[in-house]
This record gives C-alpha cells, sequence and structure tokens, in this order.
C-alpha cells in the first residue's frame, strides 16, 4: 500500500474509514455519577484527505432487524458517497 494511502492529509478523493469504537456517556444519578459505554461504528467521510463528515452508529447486545437495516443504509450511503465523482475545482 503507497503511503498517501495509509496518510489521510495526503490521500486524493473521496474515501471513508469503517472502525469499531466505544463511546462514554456520563450520567448524573441520585448518588453519584455513572459512566456507561456504548460500542458502536464510526464511518468517517473523507475528500482529499480532510475529514468531511461523521457518522456513529450504536451496536447493540441483541440488534434488531431495524438496527441491522439502518447499519446496512449508512454503509451503502457511505460507499456510494465514496464512488462519486468529486466536483472539479474551477479551471480543472
Amino acid at each position: 500500500m503507497a503511503s498517501a494511502e495509509r496518510d489521510p492529509v495526503r490521500r486524493v478523493g473521496r474515501w471513508v474509514s469503517v472502525r469499531l469504537q466505544h463511546r462514554d456517556v456520563r450520567m448524573q444519578g441520585d448518588i453519584a455519577d455513572e459512566s456507561v459505554s456504548y460500542a458502536g461504528i464510526v464511518i468517517t467521510s473523507f475528500e482529499n484527505g480532510t475529514e468531511v463528515g461523521e457518522r456513529w452508529i450504536p451496536l447493540g447486545v441483541d440488534p434488531s432487524e431495524a438496527d441491522d437495516e439502518q447499519l446496512i443504509q449508512q454503509l451503502r450511503d457511505a460507499l456510494i458517497w465514496q464512488a462519486r465523482r468529486p466536483p472539479q475545482a474551477a479551471g480543472e
């Protein structure tokens, strides 16, 4: 793999990154603050090395069919976005 493919700052064009991530949420309780960790999938969109969007889709322990469909749709949307050519700059 070329170094430009590993370095989001130098990579040209559109691409998406898909990764598993845990997010911690702090909640104020009656006695003390509580922290809950949620697993999710992060889909980050880049254009010419610049992050242009990020989506976090929570992953439940026992996902429903609707949860699965939402994840599939988000992945599909990200890949379709990646496949489209970005607008040409003036003079190109």
